[in-house]
């Protein structure tokens, strides 16, 4: 890696002056006492020089080491996915179905204590665009216990991920939202300068409002690219996906695509995965007076506030891609799936409460 080189290239200089230092106190002790009546304080120079380039060394050896174990991931990640790629090259695919290479798909799973909804999605999926004869590899990027849950980071965390890679367009994959075999919506690469939607209002198995635009969305690396990715001030439950909207209006990206499907009842066309709501963060409170907490997103809100609705967080648009930050934990196979675990950075001056767990 570059990086590593420069670090590398850097330790060494650092280790020759501190050579060169060495030379220099020696050729002092032999002469200075007939030379130099201030030649002490030259000598405390170079011995406070001295320990600043050793501090130097130790700290370029540590990012020596982490950068080590920053490629040891690298190859992991990219030995996983070769391993999953090749499982699903060599599996037989249904009659009259080849894979389609002009496109490669990355389909990318926001994922944290659902394992039950994972296996059977993963499976799911797999079979489904194999159908479909798609170039694709499953992502799933799972959170740390670290803070509450942030669905827009983990998107935008697994889209980089991927950056450099050959994959040319993303499926947002909700867990719980699971594509059956008779509805066979296409996961299909975005026609035209819009996003596709793949669950609007009327497909998406229990959206109950016709401007929802969550669940399963597909976007080339350029749309994505261009409005930054996900807003990633969403903790909790919701709103990352009404964030998104106004992004894609504010660059003339919306109305979305839609799948070309017959009208049929909600269940139709995807299964929904039963869980328990997540708590939507609300306060209360104004000035230094504010508290916090999760409830219920059907519980009244009196005079409490949802966090996340308010006006200037669903129409911001300066985080995103270029403000996530996070590192990786492990990386590994899970089924046919590349899984990542990862950990989160919260601003806690923006976001006082995302990790405010009573």
């Amino acid at each position: 890696m570059a990086v590593g080189i420069r670090v590398v290239a850097a330790s060494t200089v650092f280790l020759f002056l501190l050579s060169f230092l060495s030379i220099l106190k020696g050729f002092h002790n032999g002469i200075s006492a007939d030379l130099n009546p201030d030649a002490s304080s030259l000598f405390l120079s170079l011995q406070t020089l001295e320990a600043q380039l050793a501090s130097q060394i130790e700290r370029y050896s540590v990012l020596q080491h982490q950068l080590e174990q920053l490629e040891q991931s690298v190859d992991t990640t990219t030995g996983s996915a070769a391993a999953t790629a090749s499982i699903k090259h060599t599996r037989s695919l249904p009659d009259n179905v080849s894979f389609n290479q002009e496109h490669k798909l990355a389909v990318l799973v926001p994922y944290r204590d659902r394992e039950q909804h994972l296996a059977k999605l993963v499976s799911r999926i797999d079979r489904y665009l194999m159908a479909q004869g798609r170039s694709f590899t499953i992502f799933v990027i799972e959170q740390s216990a670290q803070y509450l849950f942030n669905r827009g980071a983990l998107l935008n965390i697994g889209f980089q991920l991927l950056e450099g890679s050959d994959y040319d367009h993303f499926a947002f994959q909700d867990v719980d939202t699971i594509p059956t075999d008779r509805g066979n919506v296409q996961y299909s690469y975005p026609a035209g300068v819009a996003p596709l939607h793949l669950t609007p209002y009327g497909i998406h198995p229990t959206a109950n409002f016709e401007d929802f635009f969550g669940g399963i969305t597909i976007f080339t690396r350029e749309q994505f690219e261009r409005v930054n990715g996900y807003g990633i001030n969403f903790w909790g439950w919701g709103r990352e996906d009404d964030n998104m909207r106004q992004r894609l209006m504010l660059h003339g990206m919306f109305p979305p695509e839609l799948p070309t499907v017959p009208t049929r009842t909600r269940r139709f066309y995807f299964e929904h995965q039963r869980h328990q709501k997540a708590l939507e963060w609300r306060v209360e409170g104004n000035g230094t007076e504010v508290h916090y907490y999760g409830v219920n997103p059907d519980q009244p809100y009196g005079d409490a506030r949802i966090v996340s609705a308010q006006p200037h967080r669903m129409q911001e648009t300066v985080s995103g891609l270029n403000t996530t930050k996070f590192w990786i934990n492990t990386v590994q196979t899970y089924g046919t799936a590349v899984h990542y675990k990862v950990s989160l950075f919260c601003n806690h001056a923006q976001t006082p409460w995302c990790d405010e767990l009573s």
